[in-house]
């Protein structure tokens, strides 16, 4: 996996970590903060046909931050999260944005799955 990250946050070894062992060696991320004016606190990307992801992170977040997860479609179920830095903040949009990559690389929908994403990464991360 090649890592460009633009943000001074560090996040290299840690990500390394997260994804040992799957495959993601022709895998591009760039981690880059978000645009000045940017109203949400982070954004994530998958480009599954580049093998590239974006992760974005605002630098005017303030920590701890709380993420909501769950279904869109059921507003009635969301879970509350809280990430305790910008570099806890990283790992959850990409290991979000590796779930739908290692899905499409393994032949399976990528559509309506972001409560698994958001899932995958919490555990991941130890939160669940």
């Amino acid at each position: 996996m090649k890592l460009l990250n633009k943000t001074g946050f560090q996040v290299e070894d840690i990500l390394n970590d997260y994804v040992k062992g799957y495959p993601v060696e022709n895998l591009s991320v760039r981690i880059v903060h978000t645009k000045e004016n940017a109203q949400t606190p982070y954004s994530g990307v998958c480009y599954y046909k580049k093998d590239k992801i974006r992760v974005s992170v605002n630098p005017k977040n303030s920590y701890p931050l709380k993420i909501k997860t769950g279904s869109p479609f059921d507003r009635t179920s969301w879970e509350f999260y809280l990430i305790n830095s910008a570099e806890e903040l990283i790992s959850f949009v990409f290991l979000h944005e590796i779930s739908h990559y290692l899905d499409y690389k393994n032949g399976l929908a990528v559509r309506c799955k972001q409560t698994k994403a958001d899932k995958f990464a919490l555990w991941k991360m130890n939160k669940l």
